[in-house]
């Protein structure tokens, strides 16, 4: 069928790319083409609010009413396939953000991230099988423009715009029909301060097509980030879970609109992470091969 699954995946994975700003959580690599495009598009924006944050012991501190924490990010994401398996993409973001708090107002914006990716399909199913799903292995590496968490020189850190940090990140994709599963380890190298460590993210989404041209989908998110070390400061352990509601519109065979919904703050226990919610809408547009 013409109908392709993959258009919702760069808004369901571009929203957790700012999940974990702090500690370079989150993953972007899971999109990828999955039908029958030679190319693709996508313009997307993205408006987050954080609201408190969890301690190690996952006590949830939450903001005040009078402060205020948005992130505005604009993104454009490539993707193209380089014959019958491989496939690149590219994704850099634009971000603004707004704080207020403690009587104090600060705004500041800038580049987020760069990611540049790879993917090759190591299984196929080109000869149709009931139980065999495709498997997808890539690579991604991440470059940051904006601060972290540690090393931010603003005051109320709006200068964190991303993960913060240069990152790789190795993802295992498994698509069958309907179902999408993901494991992505991630690396990040000595920098800034921060000792080299590693993080984890593994996400399930389902889409549910009420005709040919409008889907829905839900995905599930796991986080983790392993002890660190900044300076000489030992940094424990932090993770969340984050879910996501996505509905598409294809109203022509190339063209798609996406919107999404993220939370953190409904499934699985978290800590030292922060809390939010994000909405995003976004426009892909594809050349058929």
């Amino acid at each position: 069928m013409a109908k392709i699954y993959y258009t919702l995946i760069t808004l369901l994975f571009c929203t957790n790319l700012y999940a974990a700003s702090c500690c370079g959580g989150g993953s972007s690599a899971s999109s990828l083409i999955v039908g029958d495009h030679l190319q693709e598009w996508t313009f997307s924006t993205l408006l987050r609010s954080d609201i408190g944050q969890t301690n190690n012991n996952g006590q949830a501190l939450m903001d005040a009413d009078n402060n205020k924490d948005q992130t505005f990010t604009t993104s454009v994401e490539y993707k193209k396939l380089f014959g019958e398996r491989a496939q690149g993409n590219m994704s850099l973001n634009f971000t603004q953000k707004e704080s207020k708090r403690l009587g104090k107002n600060e705004t500041s914006s800038g580049l987020g991230d760069l990611g540049l990716g790879t993917f090759y399909e190591a299984v196929t199913n080109y000869s149709y099988n009931e139980w065999l799903p495709r498997l997808f292995v890539g690579a991604k590496f991440i470059i940051p423009f904006g601060e972290n968490n540690f090393n931010s020189k603003k005051e109320l850190r709006t200068d964190i715009r991303g993960t913060g940090f240069y990152k790789l990140d190795i993802p295992f994709v498994a698509v069958k029909n309907e179902w999408k599963l993901s494991a992505t380890p991630q690396y990040l190298p000595k920098q800034k301060n921060l000792s080299s460590t590693y993080a984890f993210t593994t996400a399930g989404s389902y889409t549910y097509s009420f005709n040919d041209e409008f889907d829905f989908s839900t995905t599930l998110q796991w986080n983790y980030l392993a002890d660190k070390k900044y300076q000489t400061q030992n940094l424990v352990s932090g993770q969340y879970w984050d879910i996501t509601l996505a509905p598409m519109w294809m109203f022509t065979k190339t063209t798609s609109v996406n919107l999404s919904y993220t939370d953190s703050t409904l499934l699985g226990k978290s800590r030292n992470s922060a809390l939010y919610r994000s909405v995003s809408v976004g426009m892909t547009w594809s050349e058929l091969l």
